[in-house]
């Protein structure tokens, strides 16, 4: 079997890419030869990893698009063009069976597009925000349903069933993502200081995440800690001015970590800051299956949804969840506070898998076979 990925994959930032990667990983080190097209290359610089990338197996392919266009007006990107094009070459240059897309727009488009023209059949799969932002807002209604219709496949979860049923009656449910546990699981790197950590984009809408609260709650925090925030976006200047005036001693700032690499940073995490209260996009975050895969105590706010994650993870103890109050800075920072205090170093939870990796490999190979 030959598959063909057309998707975000590094050095694009962000959990589209992340599963992309260690999809395409897992698919090549079971001999499957696997195929990427991406614009990874022409990302933003705001948006890209600068972190070193691991060599890939031999039977991985990562396919780039051109990154350079001629001059045309208006001016425009043109990805799904470039796209196009190079997955019709890959196509032609090798005898792909199947054709997989990450994320709506541009790549359920260009998959839909591909299909058409070469008739190799396409997976189509869907991200959070992409539902959100474009399909049920109606924006490109008329082509994304037809995107959606045409698809041999809807890879999904559960959770957004009701928003391809009534289009595509081939629905396959599957876990949004699974951590590879080889690589994400309990491990700690020596440290003699609590470590908060802060790991995403910031953009234009960095209030979203929760960032002036976390700015609030930290900036004269006492006691002995850090916070790093791992965080790259065109909203970074906007946020760097917003805490000019703030103690930011013990604050870190460093760019983003390749996938294969973000391991290595959560062994030096002991609490993720994960606030979603004020996002209006609620959605499942691939970085905090990861930090729950590998132990780490998470400080959250009442509006998550741990069911979501607990579907596929036992966790150890409810200890390590902490809600806080974060409307109430001066009774976060307090809770904050008595967690630095009553630190006693790195520790780490050993949580009960439900769902492994290999089993999340076996149903993605299960739905190809099928087709």
């Amino acid at each position: 079997m030959r598959i063909l990925f057309i998707s975000k994959y590094p050095p694009i930032q962000g959990g589209i890419s992340a599963k992309t990667y260690w999809l395409a990983q897992g698919f090549a080190e079971r001999g499957i030869e696997t195929h990427v097209v991406t614009n990874g290359n022409c990302v933003e610089s705001e948006y890209r990893i600068e972190d070193t990338s691991p060599a890939e197996p031999s039977n991985l392919h990562i396919h780039f698009v051109d990154p350079d266009l001629p001059w045309h007006i208006p001016y425009s990107d043109l990805y799904v063009p470039r796209l196009l094009d190079k997955a019709l070459q890959v196509t032609r240059e090798n005898q792909i069976d199947l054709i997989d897309t990450g994320y709506l727009i541009p790549y359920g488009i260009v998959g839909y597009l591909l299909s058409e023209i070469t008739g190799i059949p396409y997976v189509l799969r869907h991200g959070g925000s992409d539902i959100k932002k474009f399909l049920r807002e109606g924006v490109f209604n008329d082509l994304l349903k037809k995107v959606i219709q045409k698809a041999v496949a809807i890879i999904t979860d559960s959770h957004s069933r009701d928003v391809f049923q009534s289009l595509n009656s081939s629905l396959h449910m599957v876990p949004r993502y699974i951590p590879d546990e080889r690589s994400f699981n309990p491990s700690m790197s020596p440290h003699g200081t609590p470590t908060f950590a802060y790991i995403g984009k910031i953009n234009y809408y960095w209030r979203h995440k929760s960032l002036h609260r976390i700015a609030d709650i930290f900036s004269g925090l006492k006691g002995d800690y850090r916070l790093i925030f791992v965080a790259q976006g065109k909203g970074f200047e906007d946020f760097s001015e917003f805490v000019s005036g703030y103690d930011r001693e013990k604050w870190e700032f460093r760019q983003f970590v390749h996938p294969a690499n973000m391991t290595g940073l959560l062994n030096e995490v002991d609490f993720f800051l994960y606030f979603i209260k004020d996002n209006p996009i609620k959605d499942f975050s691939n970085i905090l299956c990861e930090a729950l895969w590998s132990g780490v105590r998470v400080l959250t706010d009442e509006a998550m949804d741990l069911n979501i994650y607990t579907e596929y993870i036992e966790l150890a103890s409810e200890a390590q969840i902490v809600n806080l109050p974060i409307d109430d800075v001066e009774a976060t920072r307090s809770k904050i506070t008595e967690i630095i205090k009553g630190w006693g170093g790195p520790s780490r939870y050993n949580n009960k898998l439900k769902y492994n990796f290999n089993r999340y490999m076996d149903v993605n190979l299960e739905i190809y076979h099928r087709i």
